[in-house]
This record gives C-alpha cells, structure tokens and sequence, in this order.
C-alpha cells in the first residue's frame, strides 16, 4: 500500500468509527509496528508526556481496542502494509528461524543452531532477552564515603538533575502514620488528561 492508500484506509477508519486518528496516535502506531520500541518508548517518542509514568499508561490506553478502536484497527492496517510491504509475518520468521536452526545442526555449526533457536523462542514470546551490565551493580561494592562523593560529583556536574527538598526520616509505625496522614490531607491535583 502506497502511503497515499494508508492515509485513504485511515480516513475510512476515522469515518468507520466516528473519531479522528490524531498525528500523536498516528505516530505512535507506526513506532508500535516497527517492532524495535517499548509501548512506552513509542508513547514518548510520539509527543506523549512521560510526567509520573503517563506515556506507559497512555500506550496501554491506545492498544486497548475497547478505548481506542480506531488505534487498533490503524495499527493492524499497518502491520498489514508491512507484510504485504517486506513479506515478513511472525509465522514466516518462525518457520525461517526453524529452517535455519535444522540446517546449521545438520552441518555441525551448534551454535549457530543454538541462536536460531533463541531468536525463534523469543518472536514465539516464550523468552525474554533481559541483559544487564555489571556497571549498574558497582554501586554495591562501594562504601558510604564513595558514594557521597561521588554524588557530589554528579551534583556539581549536573546540577539541574538534583532537587534540594525537605524531608522527613520515617521509622516505626507511629511516624509513618502521621506522614501518611499529612500525604492524605493535601489536596492532589488530577492526573491531566489528554484529549486523544
């Protein structure tokens, strides 16, 4: 489909439906089919705000088919286009990944095999790719005098990304009762809505 026939098929889907794909839930959409963002990424990368986790919600919100019809049925047009665009659909790269796992273990090349078959598990969604780098763990290794300086060091360094505050050390049950109780008292503003 030609990105003149995407926009005719998001007209119809508008008139279908009886509500407007904005240019944020457009873009969202095409971020959420290229397969390489989180929902929430796609959120954010579309102009949604990331203010107290509302690009996570947002993203839920637009793929739930019940909220946003429109976004879905948008969505799935695209994923067609797609297909029909580069012939790749989820069960061709499984049997491809397959194919390329039996051949390389008929040839002796187990770990090529062994990758096949990772990349395979994960498209099927029964893995998880969850990397994590020894960088973020250094923390534990050093002492109370470490980290203070080296805070001191990111604070004189980035000195917006610090917010000098009041706080309150709550231990024990009665403490923690009356913080509670202050945090119930005032008055919290409404999470903002967007219109879309």
């Amino acid at each position: 489909m030609s990105k003149r026939s995407i926009e005719t098929r998001a007209s119809e889907i508008e008139e279908s439906h009886g509500r407007k794909l904005t240019n944020r839930q457009k873009e969202f959409a095409r971020y959420y089919v290229e397969g390489t963002h989180s929902n929430a990424s796609c959120a954010r990368m579309a102009g949604y705000s990331n203010k107290n986790g509302i690009a996570k919600i947002q993203a839920c919100k637009l793929l739930d088919p019940k909220t946003f019809p429109h976004v879905a049925e948008y969505i799935s047009e695209l994923r067609e286009d797609r297909e029909r665009k580069y012939g790749v659909t989820l069960i061709g790269q499984l049997q491809r990944f397959s194919e390329l796992s039996k051949s390389a273990e008929e040839n002796g090349q187990f770990s090529a095999a062994v990758n096949a078959e990772k990349i395979r598990s994960s498209l099927g969604g029964l893995t998880i790719d969850r990397r994590e780098t020894s960088h973020f763990h250094a923390i534990e290794a050093m002492s109370r005098e470490q980290i203070e300086d080296r805070l001191k060091e990111l604070r004189g360094a980035h000195p917006g990304a610090f917010v000098d505050a009041e706080y309150e050390e709550v231990n024990g049950a009665k403490t923690r009762d009356i913080a509670l109780e202050q945090i119930e008292a005032k008055d919290t503003p409404a999470l903002e809505r967007d219109a879309d």
